[in-house]
């Protein structure tokens, strides 16, 4: 058991995970007016991190179907590898994820930041206990990515399911008699960060306050109908889910990117320039 965990890879080559998580860190805890003017590089370099690793397993995805039905000097693998089009689809489901990432990252209770630190050990150790699962069945040139495409949805659930158990743990606002809208004005902050920033922050505000709404007067006064019961639990496990899943594709981002995610880009750049070879 020790010969396994002797080889996990030293802190230091993972630092681009620990530098990635603490800038983060650093931007989701600073002042409203910093955090506005920082808001639109942070969210660029989200988004990248994030699309490096949904495009690498794309281009996996689809390799693997081209290999499969395609001669191997058939001019198709270069039409139908993924170009522009793919870097665009991926390129605005990334600002997507990266934006509810990072306005749930505003309003993240602090205690839960240990929780999104301690992912980084723990995708790193889950990669390398897959890695070694792999390693006698997958080709050793995708090997890496395999492992990071398998290590995602596992993870992400994880973190889902921590994070749920800590949003019905953590003190909520009580809000049981409240109408919806008195509700809203009772709880909404007065202030919040930049205009673009501030605007997502409270329309992620409005959404939270709903869920804790719909769940409160159900569970406790049984007021509610069902489908406004459903509304909260639904919303709690959307915004968790996503939440979640935006924080692993992003490290699993900054992984691919530091051990040869760049590759994708290149070559869904110059899918459009190549020529027949033959």
């Amino acid at each position: 058991m020790a010969g396994r965990w002797q080889r996990v890879a030293p802190l230091w080559r993972h630092a681009h995970l620990i530098l990635t998580v603490l800038v983060l860190l650093v931007w989701s805890l600073s002042g409203g007016a910093l955090a506005g003017v920082l808001f639109l590089p942070v969210w660029v370099l989200a988004t990248q991190l994030i699309v490096a690793g949904s495009l690498e397993a794309a281009r996996l995805r689809r390799r693997a179907w081209l290999e499969q039905y395609l001669r191997d000097d058939s001019p198709w693998h270069g039409w139908l590898r993924g170009g522009a089009m793919m870097l665009v689809r991926h390129q605005l489901m990334g600002a997507l994820l990266a934006l509810v990432l990072l306005v749930k990252l505003r309003l993240l209770a602090p205690v839960l930041w240990p929780l999104m630190l301690a992912g980084v050990p723990g995708l790193v150790v889950a990669q390398h206990l897959l890695r070694r699962r792999l390693a006698r069945h997958v080709i050793a040139e995708h090997l890496s990515a395999v492992t990071r495409r398998l290590v995602v949805v596992p993870a992400a659930v994880l973190l889902t399911l921590l994070l749920v158990v800590a949003a019905l743990w953590l003190p909520q606002p009580w809000l049981v008699g409240l109408g919806w809208e008195e509700a809203i004005a009772r709880h909404f902050p007065d202030s919040s960060g930049g205009a673009v920033l501030g605007f997502f922050e409270r329309l992620a505000i409005v959404a939270e306050i709903t869920q804790h709404w719909s769940m409160q007067n159900a569970v406790e006064r049984f007021r509610l109908a069902m489908p406004v019961a459903m509304l909260g639990w639904l919303l709690l496990l959307l915004i968790q889910s996503t939440f979640a899943w935006a924080y692993v594709r992003l490290l699993v981002g900054a992984e691919a990117l530091r051990r040869g995610g760049r590759r994708p880009f290149r070559e869904a750049a110059c899918t459009g320039r190549e020529e027949d070879p033959s």
